[in-house]
């Protein structure tokens, strides 16, 4: 067992990380006799404010030749016939990375969210790992948008929209020291940087002079 744990110390370390996936389901890709010790490892992750989820072994999925999580923005840039927007106006709080598979956008409390392209609704609810408020949208191709610690949910799951529509406001539901949308975007299940297709959003601004 002390071999077996020490074989997957490495994967966990390296894999992807995500916020949605169930702890139990994640759990299921390890031996039977490791699968708790996993699950209490990733609730004392989640604790410490990380949120992981793990393919371990790698799911076997089609997809396109894309690597990088530049080239496969650019799978889903091209998909679409018209430009992919924010979902609202804002700064950059925090950045894309492997502890962080989204970005963070800061608003005004109340401000209207709107979906970066067009698309149906496949989850709107309630995420109790941190994001809160939650509305998931499938776009074409599998391409995937998700937008959490939401105030308001306007839709629900089997509306179609597009980018004109409000899913719901910003709020400062789930686990979050201040009022922004989280925003994940997915490629066929893979975790790719909302920057590579989205329009620029400025860092927010900080001003270090004394007064």
């Amino acid at each position: 067992m002390k071999r077996q744990v020490k074989n997957l110390l490495p994967m966990i370390i390296s894999e992807r990380v995500a916020l949605t996936q169930k702890l139990s389901k994640i759990s299921l890709r390890f031996p039977k006799r490791l699968q708790w010790l996993i699950i209490i490892f990733l609730f004392f992750l989640n604790f410490l404010g990380y949120y992981p989820t793990f393919s371990i072994p790698p799911v076997k999925k089609h997809l396109a030749k894309a690597q990088t999580s530049e080239q496969k923005g650019e799978v889903i840039s091209k998909s679409f016939s018209k430009p992919l927007n924010l979902p609202h106006p804002g700064f950059l709080t925090t950045k894309f990375s492997n502890w962080h598979p989204g970005i963070d956008i800061a608003a005004g409390l109340g401000m209207p969210v709107r979906p970066i392209i067009d698309g149906e609704v496949i989850k709107a609810g309630v995420d109790f790992f941190g994001l809160g408020n939650y509305v998931e949208i499938s776009h074409q191709n599998g391409f995937n948008s998700k937008y959490a610690h939401l105030g308001k949910i306007y839709v629900k799951k089997g509306d179609k929209v597009t980018s004109d529509n409000l899913l719901g406001e910003v709020g400062l539901s789930g686990r979050t020291s201040g009022a922004h949308t989280h925003l994940e975007i997915t490629l066929n299940g893979d975790y790719i940087d909302p920057q590579t297709i989205l329009p620029e959003i400025s860092d927010l601004p900080i001003d270090f002079t004394k007064k």
